[in-house]
């Protein structure tokens, strides 16, 4: 519930940090959940729009909490100001020359260059992650009752977070005024997929972050203005293969009604994030341990060594051994820390969990861009405009539709309702060498409607596109059945063509047939 201001101000008494409450804050601004009272503001570009950036979720996974399923958060009457972003969690800053860096630095240009912080873990990173940021109307209230959407970012499951000034969704609550986003961190590459011997197979520790902040929000939701039968789950990238395996990992008690997966399912071919092999055998893990002075025969004690390793130097060290891998022609061993099937939050066969009916019957939305992998295959970093290979984009985008197709025809051979679409724009602003065109994460400038923070002149098409995308997606937030009356038909129809796929920026029109 909301607490009234003198309360809150006598609450903020209390704690041993205290700091001043401003004169002016508007009581709509406290808000009081089982795990806290929360204190946020209001956006400083569109002040119709009410924001908490520092909502922790689970317990700090640090000490014994390290490499374990996130802990549910105790009842709390502290007062915590969340007017400021909370750390990332660890995350590592490659040298590794890919248009793909812009996700986070925003700035285009800034990141073709190396960065301050480039081949070290990033600045704003630390263990103490697990928390959440919330985007309202101004107005909102404990009965407002609005639809609500969960983001969760992309980042190949080693970089990812809410502090991305490219994925803020500050314009997209601004224009509806009519629903709320959430976005979330969860645990990425070692910290969240150990695979350590000690563990005994406890791993997937990323997927377990998503679910309880789905949790946290069923739960505390309503006291922002929120429905908490009315959630939609929505991911990018790695974040959008966590969104589709949500799906399979909990299709008996799924808590939201709707999903949204823009580039990135669990079926098909090439998954990035999975490790169909399974390092079982904890090899990846044991060879970190030994490099960092944990060279310890026993299982429990290598864990039990790694727990007391600060965690910047196993990010550091993690990630400048696969830079070096990879800049380096060397004999290495391969590292990497992905989820594995355990057959409890990840499967070995997708397909087979849709014919056994063991995934979530609810309406989804799937997305591809039409040049995928334009930023994310390296292109010489002595000669920018040259570009990628444009062979291996044709064929890394390839593999990632085809993965997106086979999800839609499983979906729609189970009778689920199901939609597609392409991102197809190419605008200056947010595309300004020849080779981009709309890669992989563009189409979320438009989802967000960030396009209006990249640098260049906006045409009046990016910006009809931007709404279209926008108010396609919050049509399908406010009533996951509501697309075919907007205008998008469902994926499968009944004709020899198939199914239908709806191009934005395409052809110099906002929406394309």
């Amino acid at each position: 519930m909301f607490v009234d201001f003198n309360k809150a101000v006598a609450l903020l008494s209390c704690v041993a940090s205290a700091w001043a409450l401003p004169a002016n804050i508007s009581s709509n601004l406290v808000v009081e959940a089982r795990t806290g009272t929360f204190v946020g503001s209001l956006n400083d570009t569109y002040p119709d729009v009410r924001q908490f950036k520092y909502v922790p979720y689970a317990k700090a996974p640090v000490g014994k909490r390290r490499w374990a399923p996130p802990s549910p958060l105790d009842s709390s009457s502290d007062v915590i100001a969340s007017s400021a972003f909370g750390p990332v969690c660890p995350q590592f800053v490659s040298k590794i020359p890919t248009a793909w860096a812009l996700n986070i630095t925003g700035n285009l240009v800034e990141s073709y260059g190396e960065s301050l912080t480039a081949g070290y873990a990033q600045q704003n990173s630390a263990e103490d992650c697990l928390s959440l940021a919330i985007w309202t109307p101004a107005n909102a209230t404990r009965d407002s009752g609005l639809p609500v959407l969960i983001f969760t970012s992309g980042g190949g499951d080693v970089t990812g977070g809410v502090d991305i000034p490219t994925q803020m969704p500050a314009n997209f609550v601004h224009r509806s005024q009519s629903h709320i986003v959430v976005t979330i961190n969860y645990r990425v590459n070692i910290f969240a997929n150990p695979n350590a011997r000690g563990l005994h197979n406890v791993t997937n520790l990323g997927v377990l972050d998503q679910r309880l902040a789905v949790e946290w929000v069923f739960e505390n939701i309503a006291n922002f203005g929120g429905d908490p039968t009315g959630i939609t789950l929505w991911g990018q990238s790695a974040g959008a293969g966590l969104t589709d395996n949500y799906l399979f990992a909990w299709y008996d008690n799924p808590i939201i009604r709707a999903s949204v997966s823009s580039t990135g399912t669990m079926i098909g071919v090439n998954n990035p994030g999975v490790d169909m092999d399974g390092d079982i055998h904890g090899t990846n893990f044991t060879f970190v341990a030994s490099a960092l002075g944990c060279d310890l025969e026993d299982a429990d004690l290598e864990l039990d060594c790694m727990r007391r390793v600060p965690a910047t130097m196993i990010e550091n060290f993690v990630g400048q051994y696969q830079d070096n891998s990879t800049l380096v022609n060397t004999s290495q061993i391969a590292l990497s820390f992905n989820m594995y099937p355990d057959e409890r939050l990840i499967f070995a066969n997708y397909t087979d969990r849709y014919v056994q009916g063991k995934v979530a019957r609810i309406p989804k939305i799937l997305g591809t861009t039409s040049r995928e992998a334009s930023a994310l295959v390296t292109y010489p970093i002595d000669d920018v405009a040259a570009g990628p290979n444009e062979t291996a984009v044709y064929e890394s985008t390839l593999s990632t539709v085809c993965s997106v197709h086979d999800t839609a025809v499983a979906r729609t051979e189970s009778d689920m309702l199901t939609w597609r679409y392409q991102w197809a724009g190419n605008f200056t602003n947010i595309s300004p060498l020849w080779w981009l065109g709309a890669y992989h994460y563009s189409d979320l400038y438009m989802l967000f409607g960030t396009y209006l923070i990249a640098p260049g002149a906006i045409s009046q098409l990016e910006i009809e596109t931007s709404e279209a995308m926008q108010g396609f997606l919050l049509d399908f937030v406010k009533d996951p059945t509501s697309l075919p009356a907007a205008g998008w038909p469902a994926y499968w129809t009944n004709s020899t063509d198939g199914g239908v796929v709806a191009r934005f920026g395409a052809d110099g029109e906002a929406v394309h047939p």
